[in-house]
């Protein structure tokens, strides 16, 4: 398996929903509010920006460079997608049934609306009418039921796997008509709608096994694509959000160095990057060719310990490793001061579901050492922790985790990995390497990366009552018990987990100043549906 691992409500969009709200979304939306994102770049915020003709432009080729890739093994199946570069052409390639925005609120796209049943057991979906495919055929229910059923084949290897199998077998799927698709669960499951937004539930026609077309209902259309190296996508002329996209096409390229990446949209060729360097942002912040896009507590990087493997079987070590860590340091020398300290959890202190209990972690050496005697390192420990340029700032992480636990008697070792090979040689196979998720919902963080079965699952972190806190929070729909049950499986996670997680960090692109409406978001990093060059 390859890497990972995430779209906002558009400028036209703006209406919110509550978490009672989540659960059902009134039939009769518009067509026109269904691609979501946050407008990050130019103008006031929440504006499309326009030529002085009043209309943005159409036409023109946008060029994107990245740098995080699954290497050869990419493709163009969105099951199985997990990195940025396959999460930016297969969001344009397919679309979901529905798309969560920056507060995990859930918002139709080829689903019009969707329902449960009193005891959320089974819900309904009512599809999207004259949608079509990229080769001309009609979007139906039948559709929708196999993409979900290719989500339920283990071997498969989707990233919701572990998480929608708890609550849904094959046989759960009904097609009753054409524009109707009912889920009949095995387990209550108030959030069904948004574990479906996820960017691996993007829906793929009924019976594709070959994936080399690209063939969905997406925005554009495939034109080229070499596995880790380039693609590019040309307007699709039959799409159902009418007016979009602006673009004549989309191409991307892939620049695994930082500095090279960032060149080529200062003085080179791309328009817009994936994520930067913090250290690059100051540059690109006096360039008056450029903009700094910045989307705030979008993902989080970590230290992650093998908790099967010495000395990271011993709970002492790897809290000894969690707590000697100086989180407001590690964010002015490692991300320059764009985040903000969590402690070892997987969402933000400001996420309504922090474990306040845990609170924010002070660095404490004294016990940090005196955990480390306990478990049998007078004299500190030796470790050795892994990095890549794979990801922006995972090095510049390292470096300043070496730095913090250092009068702890922590003695770490750091050693480069190629980007190219980091996610399949290293991720989830070595004892020690720094890795990033975007921000989620704690119930799909922890379905994804904490529970016992979950697939990416990078400490080994086995807790049964972790588990059942988990299936708790998904079986009600009573915010403040769905609350307290989170709290406690993260506050779990902060003490148990071999993850050293110091902050949420901001995610930083460069673009030309030329680039209107691209959009940022949780799932896919850079969404450029609404997008358009300004001449």
């Amino acid at each position: 398996m390859t890497r990972r691992d995430d779209d906002l409500l558009s400028p036209y969009e703006r209406h919110a929903l509550t978490r009672r709200e989540l659960l059902r979304v009134a039939a009769g939306t518009a067509a026109g509010m269904s691609v979501l994102g946050l407008a990050a770049c130019g103008g006031d915020e929440g504006e499309p920006q326009q030529e002085a003709g009043g209309a943005p432009r159409r036409g023109g080729i946008l060029q994107i460079a990245i740098s995080d890739t699954g290497g050869p093994k990419e493709n163009l199946d969105p099951a199985v997608q997990t990195n940025v570069n396959d999460g930016i052409y297969t969001d344009l390639l397919y679309d979901a049934l529905t798309v969560a925005d920056e507060n995990f609120e859930v918002h139709p796209v080829l689903a019009e609306s969707w329902e449960p049943n009193a005891d959320v057991t089974e819900w309904t979906f009512k599809l999207r009418q004259g949608v079509t495919w990229h080769d001309g055929k009609p979007l139906t229910s039948r559709d929708a039921a196999y993409s979900i059923s290719r989500q339920l084949d283990e071997k498969l290897g989707s990233g919701i796997y572990d998480r929608l199998s708890q609550s849904l077998d094959k046989e759960g799927i009904q097609t009753p008509d054409d524009a109707t698709l009912v889920l009949r669960l095995k387990r209550p499951d108030s959030l069904i709608p948004l574990t479906l937004s996820a960017r691996q539930a993007r829906l793929v026609q009924d019976g594709t096994k070959d994936f080399s077309k690209g063939i969905g209902t997406g925005a554009f259309t495939l034109k080229s694509f070499s596995p880790a190296r380039s693609w590019e996508l040309q307007r699709n002329e039959r799409y159902w959000d009418e007016g979009f996209p602006y673009l004549d096409g989309v191409r991307g390229v892939v620049i695994t160095e930082q500095s090279t990446k960032v060149q080529s949209v200062v003085s080179g060729e791309s328009h817009v990057s994936d994520n930067i360097d913090f250290s690059a942002a100051a540059t690109v912040k006096g360039n008056p060719n450029v903009q700094l896009l910045e989307f705030k507590n979008a993902t989080y990087l970590l230290v992650a310990m093998d908790s099967t493997k010495p000395p990271f079987d011993d709970e002492r070590v790897r809290m000894a490793l969690k707590i000697a860590v100086d989180r407001d340091q590690v964010i002015q020398t490692a991300y320059q001061g764009y985040g903000e300290p969590t402690s070892d959890v997987p969402v933000p202190s400001t996420d309504p579901f922090f474990p306040d209990e845990v609170g924010i972690r002070e660095q404490d050496i004294d016990q940090a050492k005196q955990l480390l005697a306990d478990a049998g390192y007078p004299d500190g420990i030796d470790v050795e922790l892994i990095t890549s340029q794979a990801y922006g700032a995972m090095v510049d992480l390292a470096v300043a985790y070496q730095q913090v636990v250092e009068p702890a008697g922590i003695r770490v070792k750091i050693r480069q990995w190629p980007a190219d090979t980091f996610w399949d040689q290293v991720w989830l196979v070595k004892p020690m390497y720094t890795s990033y998720y975007t921000r989620r919902h704690p119930n799909e963080a922890l379905s994804i990366t904490y529970t016992t079965s979950a697939p990416w699952n990078e400490s080994k972190l086995k807790s049964k009552e972790l588990d059942d806190l988990v299936a708790r929070g998904l079986a009600t729909t009573d915010e403040e018990e769905q609350r307290q049950a989170y709290e406690d499986a993260l506050t779990i996670v902060a003490n148990e987990a071999g993850t050293a997680i110091p902050a949420f960090i901001n995610r930083l692109h460069v673009a030309k100043k030329s680039v209107r409406d691209v959009q940022l978001g949780h799932q896919t990093s850079v969404m450029v549906k609404r997008a358009y060059l300004q001449s």
